[in-house]
Protein backbone atom coordinates (compact mmCIF):
# COMPACT_ATOMS: atom_id res chain seq x y z
CA UNK A 1 0.00 0.00 0.00
CA UNK A 2 2.97 1.98 0.51
CA UNK A 3 4.42 1.61 -2.52
CA UNK A 4 1.13 2.57 -4.81
CA UNK A 5 0.98 5.83 -2.37
CA UNK A 6 4.02 6.64 -3.04
CA UNK A 7 3.74 5.88 -7.02
CA UNK A 8 0.51 8.21 -6.74
CA UNK A 9 2.57 11.08 -5.26
CA UNK A 10 5.17 10.97 -7.75
CA UNK A 11 1.92 11.24 -10.63
CA UNK A 12 0.62 14.38 -8.96
CA UNK A 13 4.30 15.68 -8.82
CA UNK A 14 5.27 15.13 -12.12
CA UNK A 15 1.79 16.17 -13.90
CA UNK A 16 1.79 19.34 -12.41
CA UNK A 17 3.22 20.76 -15.61
CA UNK A 18 3.06 19.98 -18.99
CA UNK A 19 5.93 20.86 -21.83
CA UNK A 20 4.32 23.34 -24.27
CA UNK A 21 7.58 24.15 -25.75
CA UNK A 22 11.07 22.94 -25.81
CA UNK A 23 13.65 25.07 -27.66
CA UNK A 24 15.34 21.81 -28.23
CA UNK A 25 12.86 19.85 -29.72
CA UNK A 26 11.23 22.22 -31.96
CA UNK A 27 12.57 25.72 -32.36
CA UNK A 28 10.60 28.08 -33.11
CA UNK A 29 7.34 26.02 -33.33
CA UNK A 30 4.85 28.24 -30.61
CA UNK A 31 1.61 26.82 -31.64
CA UNK A 32 0.59 25.28 -28.22
CA UNK A 33 1.06 28.56 -26.49
CA UNK A 34 -2.37 30.96 -26.48
CA UNK A 35 -2.83 34.49 -24.74
CA UNK A 36 -4.78 34.33 -21.97
CA UNK A 37 -3.33 31.53 -20.70
CA UNK A 38 -0.51 30.64 -18.03
CA UNK A 39 2.51 29.28 -18.32
CA UNK A 40 6.05 29.15 -16.82
CA UNK A 41 9.32 30.48 -18.87
CA UNK A 42 12.36 28.87 -18.58
CA UNK A 43 15.28 30.69 -19.78
CA UNK A 44 18.56 30.14 -20.84
CA UNK A 45 20.30 31.80 -17.38
CA UNK A 46 18.06 29.08 -15.75
CA UNK A 47 15.72 31.84 -14.57
CA UNK A 48 11.85 30.44 -14.16
CA UNK A 49 9.08 33.10 -14.96
CA UNK A 50 5.71 32.10 -14.52
CA UNK A 51 3.55 34.71 -16.43
CA UNK A 52 -0.17 35.11 -18.26
CA UNK A 53 0.53 35.82 -21.70
CA UNK A 54 -1.13 38.66 -23.33
CA UNK A 55 0.16 38.57 -26.84
CA UNK A 56 3.09 37.31 -29.08
CA UNK A 57 4.90 38.92 -31.32
CA UNK A 58 7.25 38.08 -34.17
CA UNK A 59 10.27 37.90 -31.37
CA UNK A 60 9.05 38.09 -28.34
CA UNK A 61 6.22 36.92 -25.74
CA UNK A 62 4.37 39.53 -23.46
CA UNK A 63 2.60 38.76 -20.93
CA UNK A 64 1.74 39.90 -16.99
CA UNK A 65 2.98 38.87 -13.59
CA UNK A 66 1.47 40.49 -10.45
CA UNK A 67 0.12 43.55 -12.38
CA UNK A 68 4.05 44.21 -14.32
CA UNK A 69 4.25 43.87 -17.87
CA UNK A 70 7.32 41.40 -18.88
CA UNK A 71 8.46 40.72 -22.08
CA UNK A 72 10.48 37.97 -22.83
CA UNK A 73 12.66 37.50 -26.49
CA UNK A 74 11.75 33.98 -27.57
CA UNK A 75 15.34 33.40 -28.72
CA UNK A 76 16.34 33.48 -24.41
CA UNK A 77 13.41 30.80 -24.09
CA UNK A 78 14.19 27.21 -23.46
CA UNK A 79 11.19 25.65 -22.74
CA UNK A 80 7.70 26.86 -21.92
CA UNK A 81 5.51 24.91 -19.22
CA UNK A 82 1.61 25.00 -18.39
CA UNK A 83 0.84 24.63 -14.72
CA UNK A 84 -2.02 21.60 -14.44
CA UNK A 85 -1.92 21.28 -10.43
CA UNK A 86 -5.30 21.86 -10.03
CA UNK A 87 -5.86 18.43 -12.50
CA UNK A 88 -2.97 16.54 -11.04
CA UNK A 89 -4.70 17.37 -7.34
CA UNK A 90 -8.26 15.92 -8.40
CA UNK A 91 -6.52 12.66 -10.25
CA UNK A 92 -4.13 12.29 -6.98
CA UNK A 93 -7.36 12.34 -4.91
CA UNK A 94 -9.46 10.05 -7.05
CA UNK A 95 -6.44 7.45 -6.70
CA UNK A 96 -6.37 7.82 -2.74
CA UNK A 97 -10.13 7.21 -2.47
CA UNK A 98 -9.57 4.58 -5.05
CA UNK A 99 -7.30 2.86 -2.97
CA UNK A 100 -9.34 3.44 -0.12
CA UNK A 101 -11.94 1.88 -1.33
CA UNK A 102 -10.14 -1.19 -2.74
CA UNK A 103 -8.45 -1.85 1.01
CA UNK A 104 -12.08 -1.50 2.62
CA UNK A 105 -13.53 -3.95 0.50
CA UNK A 106 -10.38 -6.27 0.70
CA UNK A 107 -10.78 -6.10 4.47
CA UNK A 108 -14.71 -6.61 3.96
CA UNK A 109 -13.68 -9.67 2.07
CA UNK A 110 -11.39 -11.15 4.11
CA UNK A 111 -14.02 -10.76 7.08
CA UNK A 112 -16.30 -13.00 5.32
CA UNK A 113 -13.82 -15.55 4.53
CA UNK A 114 -13.28 -16.35 7.78
CA UNK A 115 -16.49 -16.19 8.76
CA UNK A 116 -17.24 -18.62 6.08
CA UNK A 117 -14.75 -20.57 7.09
CA UNK A 118 -15.36 -20.88 10.96
CA UNK A 119 -18.91 -21.66 9.90
CA UNK A 120 -18.03 -24.74 7.71
CA UNK A 121 -15.25 -25.26 10.26
CA UNK A 122 -17.65 -25.73 13.30
CA UNK A 123 -20.41 -27.64 11.23
CA UNK A 124 -17.49 -30.39 10.19
CA UNK A 125 -16.26 -30.85 13.75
Amino acid sequence: MKSILSALIIILVTSCSSLKYSAAKNPDNYKNIKAGNKYTFLQTDGSKIPMVITSISKDSIIGTRKNERILIAKNNITEIRKDKTAIAVVATAGGIAALTTLVVVMIKATDVVADTAAAFGSGIN
